[in-house]
């Protein structure tokens, strides 16, 4: 049975959420048959019984199932005879936990800093009919217009970079940050990167990045399935 994904996706249909992105290439990893369902922020309300607030949710064996981490869990748990998110141990070894530390490190060093940088390119980059929404929501829970968040952006940038020492340290000596081949952890930051790489002109990554030759593989993987996405930055 194929695994439908509710994907957000901008005014061209391009999918631009990391939280979203995660559960893709963790369905490609487990070579999980699935499909992707567009779906606008003020789309969310009409999935299944219209209890969910935030996608990615998935729909499997007559079920919806919300929140990035949680559907991690799940396709590990329901599909164990498919390849690990986690490594080693699968289910029961440590690297599920690791994998939890890096999403919640992730979310605090790269998606929160990102989002002072690139929230306007997101809004500008929404279909219309979810940018009242988007603006509304997003100026009453950060007391500032979205203009003013990304004031100084260039400062910003600098600091977001800094913070990304530890994934560098990381990668100076093997191909992924999960060592000699991707696993979750992985998918988690290129996800988190793959957010700005397709809303913002503005680079990210300097060309002597680390994380520019790693981003490039994993743009790679599963049959490019992250680099055919239509993108803003020039190079990866």
């Amino acid at each position: 049975m194929t695994i439908m994904l509710y994907d957000l996706a901008g005014a061209d249909g391009r999918r631009f959420s990391s939280n979203c992105w995660r559960i893709q290439f963790a369905l490609a990893h487990k070579g999980l048959p699935y499909e992707t369902v567009p779906t606008r922020f003020t789309d969310i309300a009409s999935i299944g019984d219209g209890s969910h607030k935030t996608i990615p949710v998935i729909e499997d064996k007559g079920q919806h199932i919300c929140d990035s981490w949680i559907i991690s869990n799940y396709l590990e748990d329901t599909y164990p005879n498919t390849p690990s998110l986690f490594g080693e141990g699968g289910a029961q070894g440590p690297g599920r936990s690791y994998s939890q530390f890096l999403q919640r490190w992730g979310m605090r060093a790269i998606s929160f800093p990102l989002l002072n940088v690139i929230i306007k390119d997101i809004y500008d980059r929404l279909d219309p009919a979810d940018q009242p929404y988007f603006r509304e929501s997003r100026e009453a829970r950060f007391g500032e217009t979205l203009e003013q968040m990304v004031g100084d952006r260039e400062k910003k940038v600098e600091g977001f970079r800094a913070g990304l020492s530890p994934l560098h340290t990381c990668l100076d000596d093997q191909p992924f940050l999960s060592g000699a081949a991707p696993l979750y952890p992985d998918y988690v930051v290129a996800a988190a990167l793959l957010w700005p790489r397709t809303m913002t002109r503005l680079k990210l990554l300097g060309g002597d990045d680390p994380l520019s030759a790693w981003l490039g593989r994993m743009l790679s993987l599963f049959d490019c399935l992250a680099g055919k996405q239509p993108k803003e930055w020039d190079g990866v």
